[in-house]
């Protein structure tokens, strides 16, 4: 009899068919010793730790599924007999169903490694790493009947060595070797950031092509116009760099003739005539898309794609061509189209490099990218990725339609309808050093909820709280009395902030210390700082121009979500040859004699050499810059020595190279 567990794993038709079907290993008849027993490899196949699936028709009839397959589609009951689709339904839109079927047509195997797909349910997560191969299984005549598809789940090691390589400075050295050179030429080519505006979101992604990563001939663009998003997406014919460099001049120019003002029409004519008059400009195609924040859409595709739509419940569908050939050739002009976005959907431009295949239809991958995008749109947050849909869909399209490899340059840019404009920020504090952290927390939630990017929050965040901070200490000599700061967006992109007191000053003195400081951050934080001061009160206006960095790369996956920023500084001392205090979260006002009293413990009141590390220092205020010049200064007078750990692109590098403190102490990034 056979064994019941492997009963309920393999069917019992599949497993007749293959005791009659299967040959013999030394060519004898069926029930001979050399015969393969079909219940033995069963047996045998059940006890592999890789996961085997058995599948039988168009399709795809579950006709086998051992242990390790049916613990990873998580014990879903009654799969045998059952369509895949059924078993599995989550497997729409994973791209991964069209490689079933193309096996089971061609008869061609087909092997994919750390390919991501979505497991509703699994006990480890949803989002899983496998690698696996798909093989055709054929019947007594020799016809393709069925695939095999084994695979293994290699999440956890991914994920290790991601983890490893990302600590590395080998591998920094490699992808600096590899792509650096090409990657900041594209960069330098390209914008160097897409806008942050009201209701909507954007974000882009672009891949070079080719295995030498050669500067290439596609480019995209994204610029506020009063209000209306204008995002543009274009491809001119080849690569290197006088490709790259016809690139420029047309992302140039457009640019310019939308931010003149002038119609949709008008702007696509001066486009056609300036690549007629350009050196290899000839036959480049472009799309451009005018977006206003109550969804009215205006667009053009000259000679390219037209965008996708995405809606919010994943429905997804192109806007109709509206005609027109590519630029300075001799063609019907491109006319104009019209369109509505709904509250939640998403446009999706893209470069023909991303459909495109060689012996395949365009129409194949256009379907694809529509299933893509479309299953992207549905699924909610994972831990590898944004949770917000407009970044989460722009990567996941481009992973998944350059799984197996691309030949032209991948250029993708989606907007997306918030359906929501975020209220201006408001808040009033007590003039108490205790109260701006609480200031600093509900700024960075506010500017989060807008979509502004790392870089942006920080500098933003120094600015405002080094204002506040000046009217804590210096507005109310007596005690008492308030703060309030005001923030909006405006529909340029611009974050406009106002600090206000109705306090009176003293007179600086002088020696400023790091109040005159405080000034020089907030100078290099943000692009206008202007200072009201009358007998009413102070008021500090500030304001930048805000932008997201596009993500310009080969493709990877995301790291996870952003860890929480502590509240409170924290301190970590260890004791060795070389003396080290590990300081994090925000040291400001309220925590600069804190950091006075640390420092100098660490280094028993400077008679000992100490390293500083503020790798996880998430603000550094002038206070203490302030704290950090006098024990630096005190150490130095001693000869003692000092040294601080600042990593690259944190919050305390931006601000001790504004202060200029990394000209009077060694600073290292390790």
């Amino acid at each position: 009899m056979p064994d019941r567990h492997v009963e309920a794993a393999w069917d019992h038709a599949a497993l007749d068919g293959a005791a009659r079907d299967a040959p013999a290993l030394d060519g004898g008849a069926l029930g001979d010793p050399g015969y393969a027993d079909p219940l033995v490899l069963a047996r045998a196949l059940e006890e592999l730790p890789h996961g085997v699936l058995v599948h039988e028709g168009r399709d795809h009839r579950v006709v086998g599924a051992n242990r390790a397959a049916r613990t990873f589609l998580g014990d879903r009951p009654g799969i045998l007999g059952r369509p895949l689709r059924e078993v599995f339904p989550e497997i729409a839109g994973q791209n991964l169903l069209g490689r079933l079927d193309r096996v089971l047509v061609t008869g061609e195997p087909f092997a994919a490694r750390e390919w991501r797909i979505e497991v509703d349910g699994h006990v480890d997560g949803d989002d899983r790493l496998v690698d696996f191969d798909i093989v055709p299984l054929h019947d007594a005549v020799g016809s393709v009947s069925g695939v095999a598809m084994q695979f293994r789940d290699v999440t956890a090691a991914v994920r290790h060595r991601r983890s490893l390589e990302a600590d590395t400075a080998e591998l920094r050295e490699r992808y600096e070797a590899a792509q650096d050179v090409v990657l900041t030429l594209q960069r330098s080519l390209l914008p160097d950031g897409i806008p942050v505006l009201p209701g909507l979101r954007i974000a882009a992604h672009y891949l070079v092509a080719g295995a030498e990563q050669a500067a290439g001939g596609d480019w995209f663009e994204a610029v506020a116009l009063d209000g209306t998003a204008a995002v543009m997406v274009g491809d001119v014919v080849g690569h290197g760099s006088a490709a790259a460099a016809v690139m420029a001049q047309l992302r140039a120019v457009l640019v310019e003739f939308l931010l003149d003002g002038d119609d949709l029409d008008t702007v696509l004519a001066r486009l056609d005539a300036f690549a007629g008059r350009v050196p290899g400009a000839r036959g480049a195609t472009v799309c451009v898309a005018l977006v206003r924040p109550d969804g009215a859409v205006r667009y053009v595709c000259a000679g390219h794609p037209p965008p996708l739509v995405v809606s919010i419940d994943g429905a997804a569908r192109y806007l109709p061509a509206p005609g027109g050939g590519p630029l300075g050739v001799a063609g019907p002009a491109a006319t104009v189209g019209t369109a509505v976005l709904a509250p939640g959907d998403l446009l999706l431009c893209y470069s023909d490099g991303l459909v495109e295949r060689p012996s395949q239809d365009l129409t194949v991958g256009m379907t694809e990218l529509a299933e893509v995008a479309s299953a992207a749109m549905r699924r909610g947050p994972a831990s590898t990725m944004s949770a917000d849909a407009t970044d989460r869909v722009a990567e996941l399209t481009v992973e998944r339609m350059t799984r197996q490899g691309y030949h032209d340059d991948v250029t993708v840019l989606a907007l997306r309808l918030t359906g929501r404009v975020v209220p201006d920020f408001a808040t009033e504090i007590p003039a108490e050093p205790r109260r701006l952290s609480t200031l600093r927390r509900d700024l960075e939630a506010w500017l989060t909820e807008l979509g502004v990017g790392d870089a942006d929050i920080a500098s933003i965040e120094i600015a405002v709280v080094e204002a506040a901070t000046n009217s804590v200490e210096h507005a109310y000599p007596d005690g008492g009395g308030t703060v309030r700061v005001e923030g909006q967006l405006d529909g340029q992109g611009r974050i406009c902030m106002t600090i206000s007191d109705r306090g009176t000053w003293r007179n600086a003195p002088a020696d400023p210390g790091h109040r005159g400081r405080g000034l020089l951050m907030m100078r290099g934080c943000m692009d206008t700082v202007e200072i009201d001061d009358t007998a009413d009160g102070t008021t500090l206006l500030l304001d930048r121009r805000l932008r997201r960095e596009p993500v310009v790369s080969p493709a990877t996956v995301a790291g996870g979500s952003a860890t929480p920023r502590p509240s409170a500084m924290s301190v970590t001392l260890t004791t060795t040859a070389e003396p080290r205090i590990a300081l994090g979260g925000p040291i400001d006002l309220s925590t600069a004699d804190d950091l006075r009293r640390e420092l100098w413990s660490a280094s028993r009141g400077g008679a000992l050499p100490l390293v500083v590390d503020l790798g996880a220092v998430t603000h550094l205020g002038s206070a203490g810059i302030q704290v950090l010049y006098d024990f630096v200064e005190d150490m130095t007078a001693d000869g003692r020595a000092l040294r601080f750990v600042v990593p690259p692109g944190s919050p305390a590098r931006h601000a001790i190279v504004l202060s200029d403190l990394d000209r009077i102490v060694a600073v290292t990034e390790v």
